[in-house]
């Protein structure tokens, strides 16, 4: 933050990795699930995906130019990836904190779950049901398809887990499939032993009859287990959206890259061919992270771009901004935050 405001360089600290791609990859299965994922045995990725190597060498390289925490999210199921453990391996022994937003379906598979519990410092795992009839028409994989199946695999990570800052939560984006279904998925949330269960603004957060089933759920909040609601869909203060800053100065500390290798400013625009900025896998991180196109997406006025009129980072964005005019001192920031914050969990992904 000191480098920043001061307008000295500075790389960035977290990145969101995408190793799957937008095909589907679909290995062998042995019949106990004990096949061999990325022991490279003849299980290789579909054309989209990472190279295990190659991912592992990102990695390494995203280590050594100052680089912190990785968190695995693709379009598809990350650990369907037959190389998923090693390239956690390698990342974890370069000194990097390892996060995973999952559908969960592989968890209780012994080489991804003891993958998660010794490398891994937190995991978000969608739940789309808190019904086992809702859940088993949720196409999960063929093989794992009950909620009581995943409700066991969090919570035996949860106690596996060799991180001391390790968290496992759920994830549950309310539709019309499972919004009657709110209360008795944060029940079986916190039975299962996860930390928390998070609920996600979507067409009918807020529709009559979910107020107040999320109200009720809110109550189940103690020490152990945090509910986490979504925001009113209606913006009291009519706010647009619109971006009040005039760089997109958070893609200075946290970036993404596809299956491809390629380095974009953040994970909204990362599918966008547009948006690309260099092939990170390839020429390595200090060449892209110093090359032109990511000095012009550094001068350009985000709202000027395609995807940029309204940003899931405008508040980080916002702040960064007055940071750097000067509209606000850093050391008055920092000072207010340690006093409202006094332990922040997690800080290197941002």
């Amino acid at each position: 933050m000191r480098r920043f405001v001061e307008g000295r360089e500075i790389r960035p600290v977290h990145v969101r990795l995408d190793i799957t791609g937008p095909s589907a990859i679909s290995p062998p299965e042995s019949r106990d699930g004990t096949d061999a994922v990325g022991r490279d045995t003849g299980n290789s990725p579909s054309e989209s995906a990472l190279p295990t190597a190659k991912a592992a060498s990102l990695l390494r390289g995203f280590a050594a130019s100052g680089g912190r925490a990785v968190t695995f999210h693709g379009i598809r199921e990350t650990t369907r990836h037959p190389g998923y453990p090693a390239v956690c391996d390698a990342g974890h022994e370069a000194g990097l904190r390892l996060g995973l937003v999952t559908d969960g379906s592989r968890l209780g598979r012994p080489d991804t779950a003891e993958c998660v519990a010794s490398t891994h410092t937190w995991v978000r795992v969608t739940l789309p049901a808190g019904t086992e009839a809702t859940f088993r028409t949720g196409g999960r994989e063929a093989g794992r398809t009950t909620l009581a199946s995943l409700l066991d695999d969090v919570g035996n990570l949860r106690q596996s887990a060799i991180d001391p800052d390790f968290r496992i939560g759920f994830h549950y984006v309310i539709t019309e499939r499972n919004r009657g279904e709110i209360l008795a998925a944060a029940h079986a949330a916190r039975e299962s032993g996860a930390h928390y269960i998070r609920f996600d603004t979507g067409p009918y957060a807020y529709r009559a009859g979910t107020a107040p089933a999320l109200r009720q759920a809110a109550l189940l909040e103690d020490d152990a287990f945090e509910v986490r609601l979504p925001r009113p869909a209606d913006d009291p203060d009519g706010d647009t959206g619109e971006a009040r800053f005039r760089r997109c100065h958070y893609s200075r500390f946290t970036v993404a890259v596809d299956s491809g290798g390629r380095l974009s400013p953040c994970p909204r625009v990362s599918p966008d061919p547009r948006y690309g900025l260099g092939d990170v896998a390839t020429d390595g991180w200090p060449d892209v992270l110093a090359g032109a196109a990511r000095t012009a997406w550094q001068a350009t006025d985000p709202r000027t771009t395609a995807l940029c009129g309204s940003c899931s980072y405008r508040p980080q964005n916002e702040l960064l901004e007055l940071l750097l005019d000067g509209r606000v001192a850093l050391d008055d920031a920092l000072g207010a935050y340690a006093a409202e914050v006094p332990s922040t969990l997690h800080a290197d992904f941002l």
